[in-house]
């Protein structure tokens, strides 16, 4: 009997020693998927962090990569550098002007209300990138000028919030892009590349915006990219401008049309730039359109062709920064079109201008840079003496000026501005003291 118990109570041992090791390998099994779990777990959240890393250095960073695609303006091509899907970029200017002595206008109080000082946020412009896919681009910019509130464009005061593009891009390759919506008119040196750190004085070129018409926006298409290095060209069709909205002295710049668009008008544009050596490009631009669009139903239907080209270089090296431009302008049918319209409408027109700047920290080792800055500027805009008043519309403009730019995004600008008149002109000539605050992001 004592046999039977020692024997039982052994067997009842021996099953408890195994249940043991059965519970400590299934412990150890299960301790081992947890610390299989915590791994990966930690991996995850390793993955999450360098990716969350990755898109702040994207968007925060201030060591982002800022270079030109195209021409374009830095800020405006972020989105073909961005590592992100999504590409927020953007620019601004903040702008003092003091005439002196204005009274070029009958009205008193208009010349009184332009010898004080204007103080304005002139434009404040974000840009939204999206990247579909490796060679599809999204890219918008919206700008808000002059506080961004509509008004009636009167040729006097531009206030508004617009659309100023939004295209898709189709990179194919880098010999050939297709780029489709509402885009900058790649004419000229300032209209592609527009930002307040692209161009030395406080105001743009006069050339560039009352024959070129920057900014110039329409809806089109371009096929555009880098031929053996250093050619870069656009080629495409736009819509024309609308006749019916030209003014005296201002050539085609008020007929720019929205982004809304009804018209069977389109003109062919474009544009070639060739970099001859390390900083030193020159280019040259044409357009043709032929339109009558918004011409009366009632009167003589017209055919009012326009055509311009120019050619501009620009040099930056060794301190320097160095840009110049001639342009000219021809619109067909003008007595006709002036008739219909009741406007005195000229031709031919013409202009130039060169700006020079030397950073005079240059031989320095200093990362920031002062630029001492000089401009002149040539305007014809009545070639042929058709307007109501071609002295007027013939004058120089003179700037004298500093850039001092304590980052490559960032920029103070401060100058002196003159239009001289022809001495048998009417007008008087003008002169204010102008300052900005631009800046990219």
């Amino acid at each position: 009997m004592k046999k039977i118990v020692y024997s039982m109570a052994l067997l009842s041992q021996l099953s408890f020693v195994q249940a043991a090791d059965d519970v400590e390998a299934k412990l150890a099994q299960m301790q081992a998927q947890i610390d299989e779990m915590r791994s990966e777990n930690e991996e995850t959240q390793m993955s999450l962090i360098d990716e969350m890393s990755t898109l702040s250095d994207e968007i925060f960073s201030p060591q982002g990569e800022y270079e030109s695609v195209s021409s374009l303006g830095m800020a405006a091509s972020k989105v073909y550098h961005s590592k992100s899907v999504v590409s927020l970029g953007g620019y601004g200017e903040y702008g003092f002007r003091k005439f002196n002595d204005y009274k070029n206008t009958s009205s008193a109080q208009y010349n009184a209300d332009q010898n004080k000082a204007q103080t304005n946020v002139i434009r404040f412009v974000p840009y939204i990138g999206f990247k579909f896919n490796d060679w599809i681009i999204m890219n918008t910019e919206i700008e808000f000028e002059d506080g961004g509130a509509k008004t009636v464009d009167d040729g006097k005061n531009y206030k508004y919030a617009i659309v100023e593009f939004s295209y898709l891009d189709f990179l194919f390759s880098k010999e050939l892009a297709l780029r489709v919506g509402h885009i900058l008119v790649p004419f000229g040196l300032t209209n592609l590349n527009h930002e307040p750190v692209a161009y030395l004085t406080v105001s743009r070129p006069t050339v560039e915006t009352f024959i070129i018409p920057s900014t110039w926006h329409t809806n089109g298409a371009l096929l555009f990219g880098t031929l053996f290095e250093d050619f870069e060209y656009y080629l495409g069709t736009i819509s024309a401008p609308d006749a019916t909205r030209y003014e005296e002295g201002r050539f085609v710049q008020l007929g720019r049309r929205g982004a809304k668009q009804i018209t069977d008008d389109f003109g062919i544009i474009g544009r070639l730039q060739y970099s001859v050596m390390n900083g030193l490009d020159v280019g040259t631009s044409a357009y043709y359109s032929n339109t009558g669009d918004a011409i009366s139903v009632t009167q003589e239907a017209l055919d009012v062709p326009v055509g311009m080209a120019e050619i501009h270089a620009s040099y930056k090296d060794k301190g320097f920064d160095i840009q110049t431009l001639a342009v000219y302008g021809k619109m067909g049918d003008v007595e006709a079109l002036s008739t219909q319209l009741g406007k005195q409408l000229s031709s031919n027109v013409y202009g130039a201008y060169m700006t020079v700047g030397y950073d005079v920290l240059h031989s320095f080792d200093f990362t920031q840079r002062v630029m001492a800055v000089a401009e002149y500027e040539y305007l014809n805009m009545d070639v042929k003496d058709e307007s109501s008043a071609p002295l007027q519309n013939r004058f120089s403009e003179y700037t004298l000026g500093v850039s001092y730019f304590p980052d490559p995004k960032v920029v103070v600008k401060a100058d002196i501005w003159m239009r001289d008149y022809n001495s048998e002109s009417k007008l008087a000539d003008e002169h204010a003291f102008e300052a900005q605050i631009g800046f990219i992001f």
